[in-house]
């Protein structure tokens, strides 16, 4: 198996569920949704293609000499051309390494590896992709895993009704809030999450904050 790679570089997580730890970002290319807040728009580059063999060894030398290090896969959809079986067994051969995978959850969720994590995006109406998340992933999501919603202001009656959805079938999943950059201030988040009482935590994208908003690489 091939893998159509965009990018790869050590940085820290941007975001929940561990931001601010150190990682290792490999970036697929490819998207199968075209988000209208997407901050990736070069997703589709493809500037490596790495075999199974070359991608575990990239990985081994970057986790052997630096404890802890999780590696986070993202794209893009890094579980779309049928390399998700591959990055699953990528994550087999590592079981002492946190592997994070973000998604869009339009694809099917059935990895449960206990070092697997996956942070799912559910595409809100202001995206122009809200229906493509596949709900049957609710069920297959675990307490380690999360739920994100990268909100503007519009969004936030659509995303209540969506937690109370979530929740009757999914007790345990953590969920977030992620800003839209200049959509919504961090304040009407707050406020939107403690008025309805809702069991969510607010993520901000660190690395926008620390580096510039748009700067690759980070």
């Amino acid at each position: 198996m091939n893998f159509e790679i965009c990018e790869r570089f050590m940085s820290v997580s941007g975001e929940a569920p561990f931001a601010g730890d150190p990682v290792y970002i490999i970036r697929f290319s490819g998207c199968n949704l075209d988000c209208s807040y997407c901050d990736t728009p070069y997703r589709e580059e493809i500037n490596e293609i790495l075999t199974f063999d070359e991608l575990s060894s990239i990985i081994f030398s970057q986790i052997k000499d630096y404890p802890n290090l999780k590696i986070l896969f993202t794209g893009g959809e890094p579980l779309l051309k049928k390399r998700a079986s591959g990055i699953y067994e990528l994550i087999k051969l590592y079981p002492d390494v946190v592997f994070i995978i973000e998604t869009n959850g339009s694809q099917k969720i059935d990895f449960g590896a206990d070092n697997a994590v996956f942070v799912c995006d559910i595409k809100t109406p202001s995206s122009l992709a809200g229906d493509s998340f596949d709900e049957n992933n609710i069920n297959l999501l675990q307490r380690k895993d999360c739920i994100k919603f990268v909100a503007a202001g519009e969004d936030l009656p659509w995303i209540l009704e969506k937690i109370k959805n979530i929740r009757n079938k999914n007790k345990n999943v953590r969920i977030y809030f992620s800003p839209q950059w200049g959509k919504i201030n961090l304040q009407e988040i707050v406020d939107f999450i403690l008025s309805n009482r809702l069991d969510a935590s607010i993520s901000i994208q660190i690395h926008k904050i620390i580096w510039q908003a748009d700067k690759r690489g980070v």
